[in-house]
């Protein structure tokens, strides 16, 4: 009786833990075989990638109450695993690794450069366009951001979240432009 009793607690201890966190995952795995023939010898490689998309799952506050509450729209971090098996082991080889970020159909992905880093995003073509440069400056954390869309200054919250402010000519107001990056679960 005892046992059962410690069993329960630690099966309703352990799903309250569970509940806590609002967060979900997606992983996805593709392998494809490419034949690379050479003369009269025929090899195989086997490319493998596994896609991991996670991030948090945030419900309308005006629906605090209801049973069936409505999400809002969140960030998810998106990772995009690449390795090869090129070496007849039954182990996959390492090959890249991409994160980036995407909020509702719009992806961004920020890529180091020698002088700071580009900002990227989806053109719906799986490929990322470069639409500004954040460019390291004497001041620690700042960068100058020069974009298509505006330029200002940036730098990394306490959250890790990358905030450019800059001025808005049309509105002639101080604007401020959030990238979400924090860590969500893995």
């Amino acid at each position: 009786m005892k046992n059962i009793i410690y069993i329960s607690a630690l099966l309703l201890f352990t799903g309250a833990i569970a509940q806590e966190a609002n967060k979900e995952a997606k992983e996805e795995t593709e392998v494809k075989i490419v034949k690379i023939k050479n003369g009269n010898k025929t090899t195989e490689k086997k490319v493998k990638v596994i896609t991991r998309e996670t991030g948090s799952v945030e419900l309308a506050e005006a629906d605090e109450n209801k049973v069936n509450q409505d999400r809002v729209e969140s960030v998810s971090k998106v990772e995009k695993m690449v390795m090869v098996d090129d070496d007849g082991d039954e182990d996959y080889d390492y090959i890249t690794k991409e994160t980036y970020y995407k909020i509702g159909d719009k992806e961004f992905l920020f890529k180091p450069n020698n002088r700071g880093f580009d900002i990227a995003f989806n053109n719906n073509e799986e490929k990322f366009v470069k639409k500004a440069t954040a460019l390291n400056t004497n001041a620690s954390g700042h960068y100058i951001v020069n974009g298509e869309a505006f330029s200002g200054i940036g730098y990394f919250n306490r959250n890790g979240d990358f905030v450019i402010e800059y001025y808005n000519k049309e509105n002639d107001t101080l604007e401020i432009k959030t990238y979400i990056l924090a860590e969500t679960a893995d």
